[in-house]
């Protein structure tokens, strides 16, 4: 199998798609996909809490898993949340077998392993017990218990080399930045998932953004990874992005981000499982639509002095 690179930059979280019978829109995700690609964006983290992975059953999950390892993605990498058994034998069989299926990454979520203690042991024997030709990632996903590595557990298991992706969500620039230091020189990619700190995150050597503003305003999102672009637009393009945050939230997440990439052409209804996404449906997409008309989020700004 040929491995896509994993490369810096901004990963969008893969919504999961429904269709008004609440059953899985395998058509919409791989329209997502095609929009991600055709923006050529490095990569995109499948399963994720934003995906609603918590409220898939085995069989969704793996339906995802399949669909998105299997659609024509080009460059773009996809790591995949794919730890799933009560126990860590059955976790690496779960990770080998979506891994097999052509994702690039198979990711652990920490929340998910069978103890809350020893999470570099566990992530250490899960690794022995996949394949070698397998790139192993980690997720700090905040549910059903957010659980979270320390910066000597990082080293442990970044020692390893079998690990190659990290979406951290410890939300502390200085705990990331250590978790930075700890993984230098290996394999192991951090990428920031708190809008934030994100900033900082890469002053400090990160990869890059794995988080919800990917998902619906990647060019942004990108402007804010690209170390090469003068610090004022990249601030600029963090400001714009802190504000669109904040209403994407109050007008119900991830259904207000599903009717988002509606706009932007996407064949993608807003139907959610998430309780949080009840307040799109109570009071419609009005603070989104005057968002949009008054900011313009799904441009990439210009330099100043110029339009944008």
């Amino acid at each position: 199998m040929t491995q896509r690179a994993i490369r810096d930059g901004a990963w969008p979280i893969l919504l999961t798609a429904f269709d008004g019978d609440n059953r899985l829109d395998l058509a919409a995700i791989g329209a997502l996909l095609d929009f991600y690609r055709d923006l050529k964006l490095p990569g995109v983290l499948a399963l994720g809490q934003a995906s609603e992975m918590l409220l898939l059953d085995h069989d969704e999950r793996l339906r995802v898993a399949e669909f998105v390892a299997r659609h024509p993605r080009g460059g773009m990498a996809a790591a995949t949340v794919g730890n799933y058994g009560d126990t860590l034998a059955a976790q690496a069989d779960c990770l080998q077998r979506i891994y097999d299926l052509g994702t690039d990454v198979a990711v652990v979520a920490l929340s998910l392993l069978p103890s809350s203690r020893d999470l570099a042991e566990q992530l250490l024997e899960l690794a022995s017990l996949v394949g070698p030709e397998a790139r192993l990632g980690i997720y700090e996903i905040p549910e059903p218990e957010h659980r979270l590595l320390s910066p000597d557990e990082v080293a442990q298991v970044a020692a390893s080399e079998r690990f190659h992706f990290m979406k951290d969500t410890c939300r502390q620039i200085d705990a990331f930045s250590a978790k930075v230091r700890a993984a230098a020189g290996t394999n192991l990619k951090l990428y920031q998932a708190n809008l934030a700190v994100l900033p900082a995150s890469m002053d400090a050597g990160g990869a890059g953004f794995c988080g919800w503003l990917p998902i619906v305003a990647p060019e942004l999102s990108v402007q804010v990874c690209d170390l090469s672009l003068p610090a004022d637009l990249r601030l600029r393009a963090h400001d714009k992005l802190m504000a669109f945050n904040e209403v994407i939230i109050a007008s119900g997440f991830p259904a207000s981000a599903k009717y988002l990439l509606g706009l932007r052409g996407v064949s993608i209804q807003p139907n959610s499982r998430r309780d949080t996404a009840a307040p799109f449906f109570a009071q419609g997409p009005a603070a989104l639509d005057e968002f949009v008309a008054r900011e313009d989020p799904f441009r990439a700004l210009e330099l100043a002095g110029n339009p944008g």
